[in-house]
């Protein structure tokens, strides 16, 4: 048996590598957490100024779960509660993801040009997302009102990681050139 298996068990996990792990959770759970904050203080505050509070948990629950098209709809906790969860989830996974990639780029300066590569490619699967949403809703609900949410709590969520990785994100430029 090696010494590296005797010290750390069978799976090789030393202490730095679980903090390293552990903190890479915890800072993608925070991340997650603040972007989907931010989309329902907004969709909250639109539909609190229409006059309709939780419209729009519920117009994209009963688009979701029920498929319906319809403009109006009454917020009831299965479509208000299901569309939060499925928010949350959604969220915490891409929280995750790039909280996982963040801790590779620690140790491997060159994934920071795939994290921006692969932050434009999202950003254009998101506006495909809203485009599609809003023929699908039809006048239901406004792109405007989809694209304004989420494009905030992405510069949110771009905000916590920039400041959990400043020192990170300042060697961009040398990630790009390929050096």
């Amino acid at each position: 048996m090696s010494e590296a298996t005797m010290r750390y068990g069978r799976y090789g996990t030393s202490p730095r590598a679980a903090r390293r792990r552990t903190h890479a959770l915890r800072e993608g759970m925070t991340v997650g957490l603040i972007g989907a904050a931010i989309v329902m203080l907004w969709f909250f505050i639109v539909d609190l100024a229409a006059g309709a509070p939780l419209r729009t948990p519920a117009l994209l629950g009963a688009a979701l779960f029920d498929g319906a098209r319809v403009a109006v709809v009454s917020p009831t906790a299965r479509l208000v509660v299901g569309y939060t969860a499925v928010h949350l989830v959604g969220f915490m996974a891409m929280g995750l993801g790039v909280a996982g990639l963040f801790a590779l780029a620690e140790r491997e300066k060159r994934v920071l040009a795939l994290l921006f590569m692969l932050g434009c490619c999202l950003a254009v699967v998101f506006l495909a997302m809203v485009y599609v949403l809003s023929q699908w809703l039809g006048q239901a609900m406004t792109p405007a009102i989809f694209l304004g949410g989420h494009v905030l709590g992405a510069g949110a969520m771009v905000g916590a990681l920039a400041c959990f990785h400043g020192r990170l994100l300042r060697h961009m430029p040398e990630a790009l050139d390929g050096e």
